[in-house]
């Protein structure tokens, strides 16, 4: 059966049906992937040139050219929803959630292996990661918190506090076999979070009260994913912070010290392919709903403040990286391995300098 549809308005003229699109803007034979902290805002202040680079993007050139682009960032902890909804209000411009990609979005493909397992999710406020993690299709889903409620001797330096009771859920947890620990946020008690993510790791089978013998957790571990490497991030406080990379660097050190054993573990986020490969296919998706056209990989760029993931990321996987200077990275010298395409002061630096290279206005 033969559909089309016609939307029609002064500003937007469009016809589309199941085998062509026509568009009033231009086709953009090329995309954007921009990270959000230290390139578009560091912490509750918008940088000032990220307005003006949006609506550049948006179609506010001399081309009158919409150029696609998606937000690919190391951070989380809420839905692809939430973000969306909240950088839009933040930056008074409108952004869907699908072009959105947050640390734990590509961790999605992990629900058709875990999606009936009892699963440890680590990180976030209060018990936005277990909603994350449910509206991506897990069924079981367990908190610190919850494991800390049901025996508060596991960590006695913390206490549930009576508001956090809205949310816990306490379960007798020496029935409960957690098949495995996903780390989908920054933890906001890392004494807690590393004491309780060890006992699960170190356990018998994933029985938190129960510990594993060397030869056991030689021959079976618990897996372990990590949503973000980063070491450190930036905000608005002067220096950057730490970051999920350095509670990751905290566990191995205290499995190794406690076990003998070296910690094994997948890392999602930047710069790992597998996000990199989630992030293309969202951008694509995206470009062929604005503008009809499915882009190539050489003609994507990336553009960050961290040359360690957004530079490194964007170079491996054959993007054209950008780095800007409004973050992480403040124009210092840099190793070679961390060299990005073109260095930009500012993200409106950044998409002018892409736009007129791939226009030939340069």
């Amino acid at each position: 059966m033969f559909r089309s549809t016609i939307r029609i308005n002064f500003f937007n003229l469009k016809f589309t049906n199941s085998s062509r699109r026509w568009y009033s803007s231009p086709l953009c034979h090329y995309g954007l992937c921009i990270d959000v902290d230290g390139v578009l805002i560091k912490g509750s202040n918008i940088i000032p040139e990220t307005k003006p680079a949006l609506q550049f993007l948006n179609g506010r050139n001399s081309l009158n050219k919409k150029i696609p682009f998606i937000l690919l960032t190391n951070g989380g902890g809420i839905t692809e929803e939430k973000k969306a909804q909240q950088l839009s209000k933040m930056l008074d411009f409108p952004i869907k959630s699908c072009q959105i990609v947050l640390a734990h979005s590509p961790m999605k493909e992990l629900v058709p292996i875990y999606y009936d397992a009892e699963i440890l999710i680590v990180g976030g406020k209060n018990d936005n990661c277990r909603i994350v993690a449910e509206n991506y299709g897990f069924k079981k889903v367990v908190l610190p918190s919850d494991i800390l409620a049901w025996n508060p001797s596991i960590w006695p330096f913390s206490e549930v506090r009576e508001d956090d009771l809205r949310w816990i859920r306490k379960r007798n947890f020496s029935n409960v076999k957690i098949e495995a620990v996903m780390v989908f946020h920054d933890s906001r008690n890392w004494g807690r979070d590393l004491q309780i993510t060890l006992d699960v790791l170190r356990s018998k089978e994933g029985y938190v009260d129960t510990l594993a013998s060397q030869s056991d957790l030689i021959t079976r571990r618990i897996p372990l994913f990590f949503s973000n490497p980063d070491i450190i991030w930036s905000n608005d406080f002067p220096s950057p912070r730490l970051a999920q990379g350095s509670f990751r660097l905290a566990l191995e050190n205290l499995f190794e010290k406690t076990t003998g054993l070296k910690l094994k573990y997948e890392l999602f986020g930047k710069p790992e392919l597998v996000t990199y490969n989630y992030a293309q296919k969202m951008l694509v998706n995206y470009a062929n709903e604005l503008t009809g056209n499915h882009l190539l990989n050489r003609k994507i760029y990336a553009v960050g403040d961290n040359p360690r993931s957004d530079i490194v990321g964007a170079n491996r996987y054959g993007w054209n990286s950008i780095l800007v200077k409004t973050g992480v990275f403040q124009g210092e010298e840099i190793e070679s391995q961390y060299s990005a395409n073109h260095v930009a002061d500012n993200i409106l630096h950044a998409v002018k300098w892409m736009f007129h290279k791939e226009e030939g206005l340069l």
